[in-house]
């Protein structure tokens, strides 16, 4: 039961949203800096989310019931026996951007100091390891140099690689108000795809797949061109500007050499660098499109240099920002949740290694870098790893070429998977399921995108036996430190015990040049941890006074060249380049969001998008579909096509989060290469060769029910509805009339000259007749794609047979699509406010029907409507 009135944190993406919940009610925080009471439309679903189909309550080893003491002991029991018998590195732990800090820390604690290896990595070394490694080499620290404050002094904001407008939704609804109030503020979109973030900039570049080096180089070349450098900044607070110099001074970084190479037309360049180099607040946020590529961390630094260069870091309104996908996956850098960390911001280096060590007083220290996401599961499917540890996070979808991640977990001696739910993709290859507390369920720290740490609270009990992953991490622990001869070193009684060993350490960088630091927190008492308020560490800027984390406080230039990355289906042949991200509604595998009803319509399926051009080259129309393949090997998916004009010749885009029973088997990353970045160990997510072609479907269906249809077939996707399930299914063989009647159900056909309907009736005999009978599922076929309006069918659901309301539903002329999730307004609605009411702006179109009110991401859509 929720209790009273609870200060907690949005689960979802890195903007870090407060969120007040008041017994059944949940809504923004107007108190939270981090959005003063907004929310997105996966934020104001929240209650909904709490309502999931299934739970794992307890413990459950080879599928069997066994207590947490038994749990706790087995584990502990694997881990000292692989140590014995292979050896430390043959133990390993994947965990999540998911988990709260404390538990992160003892996570990583128990690796690194107890079992003695850095084989620890988290699944946000598939979001932003790249701009990680990209902040240590240009700063000495991974430190995020600005904060959202920064962005109501920016003179020109650039988002790079982001589709901010769905992502980081509350964010971006900042940025359209700072520029609703400041007019002349102007926004540049760098992205491939004309997004509905692009589509409200004052300049899209959308420039050339991976080519953002050449872009940024070319900036510096210009500002070089334009005498636009801070010389006097690169002087007294920079090293290393030789060695890019030389690299920008080639032909090739010339204005009309790098607008050929980026696909960019001189004028949209040359405008986007004046803008750039005359701005004295310039703001370049950065996201996926920049990390997830094989140069990423290079992508990373070419956008800070082009800051460094023209001293537009550490002002009010200037610097580079790094966005984070994952509510603590900043959290989880601070603790060393990376295996190339040690632990609060330090490296591998004989002094960290001795001062962690120190102040853990733990019998062994890990010495050098483990095995980063991808190395992990390589390790695994050659067997080097006999025991992994996975929490809070389905690898089994999310990592690249996902097939070759289920063969090494199916072959692993010893899976132990933390998970709040036995359904999820990773579950079933467990060997011990335990069961984790959720959101709500659970209590600590996070800390967001601009370095501002929050609490997460409780307000509900966990169900049955689960528990919070630190207090099964420390469970562990306990017993493995028994099993050394050690000292335990996790017999913390609270969160907030956790919390101020975790700022202790932190104080190891006091006498540093670190930023990181939260040393003054370590004797907090329990009330006071209780009562924490948000909280910036570093402040608005950590650089405002141009000392940097180096040794010598200055940062560094890193000499980045443009090399041949990129992919282009005019010069690889039978190959195309699949680009993977967010929708907007969703997030990460449906484990959280799936079944919610109100965030299922944007996208219905799993579907891949080609331009026109594209699309007539493969052979296919809308609502076909596309067969893709691993480059490489033999796993293929099939996904619905959607033709979408955002896109170039040669580019596909497939939403990354279709997972589980709402998937089927369409999950992209079977058909993504693990091609990383060498320095990072970051997928290239975004830029994946793949082969493309039309598959050959003889039946598309439609199943509305309660229960799945009674048919096989190659593809079959799910949507959750509150009352029924809708199946959209595929076969490259036809199904008969003859499925129904070998079926238990009562079902009554009609054969069409466009396909069949089957359904199902309720009654206990059909002697009631049709008129009387009541609807209890139905079933669609048809050898053409359908156009069926599932809305409108899943209300005749238990209604008695409606014939004409029946035909028009399933063979419909015109299909509503939503627009506004957050308010479920679809076109339909629009259109009808447009024609018959006489809204003719946008203004009353939100007064009228309040679409795109809240969180603002429909609002390109909407604008549509009147143009």
């Amino acid at each position: 039961m929720m209790q009273g009135c609870t200060q907690t944190t949005c689960p979802y993406c890195g903007v870090g949203c407060g969120v007040e919940v008041k017994q059944q009610e949940m809504v923004g925080d107007a108190t939270h800096p981090a959005n003063q009471g907004a929310l997105c439309v996966k934020g104001a679903a929240l209650a909904e989310s709490l309502r999931m189909p299934t739970r794992l309550l307890y413990p459950k080893l080879s599928g069997q019931q066994v207590s947490w003491s038994h749990a706790s002991e087995w584990i502990a029991e694997q881990f000292f026996q692989a140590m014995q018998q292979h050896g430390t590195d043959s133990v390993a732990m994947y965990v999540s951007g998911q988990l709260l800090t404390e538990d992160y820390y003892v996570a990583n604690k128990l690796m690194k100091g107890y079992v003695g290896s850095a084989n620890i990595d988290t699944n946000s070394r598939l979001c932003m390891s790249s701009a990680v490694a990209a902040h240590v080499r240009a700063f000495g620290e991974d430190v995020v140099p600005v904060s959202y404050d920064d962005l109501e002094h920016a003179e020109l904001i650039v988002i790079c690689g982001a589709n901010t407008a769905w992502t980081h939704p509350v964010l971006f609804r900042r940025i359209q108000q700072v520029r609703e109030r400041k007019p002349n503020v102007k926004l540049v979109v760098i992205d491939p795809r004309k997004t509905v973030t692009a589509e409200q900039a004052d300049l899209h570049l959308a420039l050339a797949n991976d080519s953002d080096v050449a872009l940024f180089n070319g900036l510096l070349r210009y500002a070089i061109d334009q005498q636009k450098l801070d010389d006097a900044f690169i002087e007294a607070h920079t090293q290393g500007f030789k060695a890019l110099l030389e690299v920008v001074m080639q032909e090739k970084y010339q204005l009309p050499d790098v607008a050929s190479r980026c696909g960019l037309s001189i004028e949209a360049l040359s405008t986007f660098y004046r803008w750039f180099v005359t701005s004295q607040a310039s703001m370049t946020l950065f996201c996926q499109g920049v990390n997830q590529a094989q140069n990423g961390v290079d992508k990373g630094n070419a956008i800070i240099n082009a800051h460094l260069a023209t001293g537009q870091i550490g002002e009010r309104g200037a610097g580079p920002f790094s966005l984070t996908g994952q509510p603590n996956a900043m959290g989880g850098r601070e603790v060393g949740g990376l295996a190339n960390q040690l632990a609060v911001h330090r490296g591998f280096d004989p002094n960290s290694i001795h001062a962690v060590h120190q102040f853990w007083q733990s019998p062994r220290i890990a010495e050098k870098p483990g095995l980063k996401a991808v190395e992990l599961f390589e390790a695994l499917a050659r067997g080097e790893i006999k025991v992994l540890w996975i929490i809070a996070t389905n690898p089994v979808v999310s990592m690249p070429d996902n097939q070759a991640v289920r063969e090494a977990l199916a072959d692993c001696p010893c899976v132990i998977v933390s998970d709040i739910t036995a359904d999820s993709d990773v579950a079933q290859y467990a060997d011990l399921l335990l069961p984790a507390a959720g959101w709500g369920e659970k209590q600590g720290m996070v800390t967001n995108s601009e370095r501002r740490l929050s609490r997460q609270r409780r307000f509900l009990s966990p169900p049955g036996e689960a528990k919070a992953d630190w207090q099964a991490v420390c469970d562990v622990g306990s017993l493995l430190c028994a099993k050394l001869g050690a000292k335990d070193g996790f017999a913390f009684d609270s969160e907030a015990a956790v919390f101020r060993e975790f700022a202790a350490l932190s104080g190891i960088n006091r006498d540093s040049p670190l930023k990181f630091d939260l040393s003054a927190y370590q004797t907090m008492s329990d009330e006071d941890y209780q009562n924490w308020a948000p909280t910036q560490w570093g402040g608005e800027s950590p650089y405002r006074n141009k000392q940097f984390s180096y040794p010598d406080g200055k940062a560094r230039f890193i000499a980045v060249e443009q090399g041949a990355t990129g992919t282009n289906v005019e010069n690889q042949a039978g190959l195309w380049w699949l680009n993977t991200g967010r929708q907007r509604d969703q997030w990460h595998t449906m484990t959280r969001t799936g079944h919610i009803e109100k965030l299922s319509g944007s996208e219905v399926e799993p579907t891949v998008y080609l331009n026109a051009l594209s699309a007539q080259r493969l052979e296919v129309t809308n609502g076909e579909f596309l067969s893709l393949r691993h480059a490489e090997r033999d796993h293929a998916l099939l996904a619905k096509v959607a033709v979408d004009e955002s896109l170039s010749l040669g580019q596909l885009f497939m939403s990354m989060h279709w997972a589980g029973v709402y998937a089927g088997g369409s999950q992209v990353n079977a058909a993504v290469c693990a091609e990383v970045d060498p320095i990072s160990g970051q997928p290239a997510f975004k830029s994946s060769l793949v082969r493309a072609s039309k598959a050959n479907i003889a039946t598309f269906g439609l199943y509305i029910g309660k229960n799945p249809p009674p048919v096989t077939s190659a593809y079959r996707a799910y949507q959750h509805q509150d009352k029924v399930g809708i199946w959209r299914f595929a076969s490259e063989e036809p199904i008969s009339l003859e499925v129904l009647s070998r079926s238990n159900s009562k079902y009554v056909t009609w054969q069409l000259p466009q396909g069949w309907i089957g359904i199902e009736i309720a009654a206990e005999s059909l002697s009631t007749g049709l008129t009387e009978g009541k609807v209890g599922s139905i079933l669609l076929s048809s050898p053409t794609p359908l156009n069926a309006d599932y809305q409108a069918l899943s209300v005749l659901i238990g209604q008695p047979v409606q014939w004409q309301a029946l035909m028009q539903a399933a063979f419909a002329t015109r299909v509503s699509q939503l627009v506004c999730s957050c308010l479920r307004v679809t076109d339909v609605q629009i259109e009808q406010a447009i024609a018959k009411q006489g809204v003719s702006n946008l203004v009353q179109l939100q007064s009228q029907l309040k679409c795109g009110t809240n969180c603002g991401s429909c609002v390109p859509q909407l604008k549509q409507f009147f143009n």
